[in-house]
């Protein structure tokens, strides 16, 4: 347990544990700066943040132009997994915004445009219909009737899920930070709730507002490993790999064993003195023929294991540059530093596999049947195979990540999920009622937010969403198990890994 103190909370400064908001949209610098009066700049003198092109006003949050307005709601409707083919670092211009389209969807993110904010497809449907029925009507002589809007007070009796009931009031003041005068999401224009709200459908509470904001923020950030944490990681794969080691040495056994054959053929009695040159050259062929047929198939054989070790290493190498994003990300979550430590330290090893199956549907595409990581590399069901993992439970691993794709779940729903996780009952904490209160947080959000922006019937389409954390919790016994099969044979495993997931080495 020390080791993994050191190993899970110092690898992201477990010194502060709580979440970094001095610096963030709820100092008082924001409320000075919200308060500020002035003339307002043209938008025809503005220009899109995103790509430079001239910007045709507010979108989603963010000052941008027609075109990146277009593309964000698109990728977002159609949960789109876009790959850069120059290195993940372009600059997005308006000539580079047709090129890569990761890039540009990376920095509609970074600009401030928030995925909550787009209406869904259904929702768009739905207003359309609701507008040619109100044609016919008034083709016909009808008067048509206005769409029924929640009043304030209707908005008013729905209960905040933060409240004295679930969590004491210290802690209810953390997640409340977006009542202080200036709080938002992400600061910058915009910054209510996460979309606006149907008529006739419920709205989220401000504290759900901001708890869903925060949840989604950090997921962004904490999404993909740093580039110099990728050079770090490939350099250490690359000094330790023996693939290319071992084949430079077959390669130099090779030419001596070639060697050594011409000059044994040379020393065999009447090698020299009865036979002709052509049949001494012929000879020596035959026999260096051979030798090098057995060379070949040693070398085929090492090559097929050092195949196996280096796909088993690539895999190993993205899974903990994984885990450390999730350390990062938990310790974000509000009211995760409200924990004894010992209880933060048992919540992150015990959800570390779960969240990546979470993690792994997220970056799943359905068109190539992959899981694209960081690195850019499509795993694909073969590249896990030829890493030596177990066939049913790679095909149990994609089917779930297939049946997420089909359940459409976005952003918000994906963090909420992982946070719900995250804080779920395991076994050895110390305050098991704390961390379910906390929990049932989450869960209130989740179904808040599912009423807002999921078509009915919502309680389907929450009861489905819960039954995914029952799914993951297997997936990620599978996972042990996986390891444990990998110890049997013979395979190596980092030490990080065998302490998270208490595999003995």
């Amino acid at each position: 347990m020390q080791f993994v103190s050191e190993s899970i909370l110092l690898l992201a400064g477990h010194d502060d544990m709580s979440p970094p908001n001095s610096n963030g949209p709820f100092n008082n610098n924001n409320v000075e700066e919200k308060k500020k009066k002035g003339p307002l700049p043209r938008l025809s003198e503005e220009l899109c943040l995103v790509c430079g092109d001239r910007a045709s006003g507010y979108h989603y949050n963010a000052l941008t132009c027609e075109g990146c307005k277009g593309f964000f709601r698109r990728s977002m409707t159609k949960n789109i997994v876009y790959v850069c083919k120059y290195g993940q670092n372009c600059e997005i211009d308006m000539y580079m915004r047709r090129k890569c389209q990761e890039c540009r969807l990376k920095k509609c993110l970074a600009v401030g445009m928030r995925p909550e904010c787009v209406v869904p497809e259904f929702t768009c449907k739905a207003k359309r219909q609701e507008k040619e029925k109100q044609r016919g009507r008034a083709r016909s002589g009808s008067v048509p009737s206005e769409p029924s809007t929640p009043t304030p007070s209707d908005a008013g009796d729905k209960r905040g899920i933060l409240s004295p009931a679930t969590i004491s009031q210290d802690e209810v003041a953390v997640a409340q930070g977006a009542g202080e005068p200036g709080g938002g999401g992400g600061g910058g224009p915009g910054s209510g709730p996460l979309c606006m709200p149907v008529p006739g459908r419920k709205t989220l509470t401000a504290e759900q507002d901001e708890l869903i904001n925060r949840l989604v923020r950090y997921q962004e950030e904490y999404e993909s490993p740093t580039k110099e944490d990728m050079r770090r990681s490939a350099l250490e794969r690359s000094s330790s790999d023996p693939a290319e080691l071992q084949c430079k040495q077959i390669t130099g056994l090779t030419v001596l064993t070639v060697r050594l054959i011409v000059e044994f053929t040379k020393q065999l009695p009447g090698f020299q003195d009865k036979l002709c040159r052509d049949d001494q050259i012929c000879l020596v062929k035959v026999m260096v023929g051979a030798a090098r047929r057995v060379m070949r198939e040693a070398q085929v054989n090492a090559s097929a294991a050092d195949d196996s070790e280096l796909h088993l290493s690539r895999i190993t190498e993205m899974t903990i540059l994984t885990i450390k994003l999730i350390v990062e990300f938990s310790k974000r979550l509000t009211f995760f530093d409200r924990l004894l430590k010992d209880d933060q330290i048992t919540l992150l090893k015990a959800c570390s596999s779960e969240v990546m199956m979470l993690r792994c549907a997220r970056r799943y595409d359905e068109d190539t049947e992959s899981i694209v990581f960081a690195n850019n590399y499509p795993y694909t069901r073969a590249a896990y195979e030829r890493a030596g993992l177990d066939a049913s439970t790679i095909e149990k691993n994609f089917k779930f990540c297939k049946k997420m794709s089909k359940m459409k779940v976005d952003n918000a729903e994906y963090a909420l999920l992982t946070a719900i996780d995250i804080f779920s009952d395991r076994c050895m904490l110390q305050e098991p009622e704390k961390v379910e209160r906390i929990q049932s947080i989450y869960v209130e959000a989740l179904r808040a937010y599912v009423d807002f922006q999921r078509p009915p019937p919502t309680g389907v389409i929450f009861a489905k969403l819960l039954s995914v954390l029952t799914e993951v919790r297997q997936l990620g016994k599978l996972n042990t198990e996986l390891c444990w099969s990998l110890k049997l044979k013979q395979k190596t495993l980092p030490p990080f890994l065998h302490e998270i997931w208490d595999v003995p080495a």
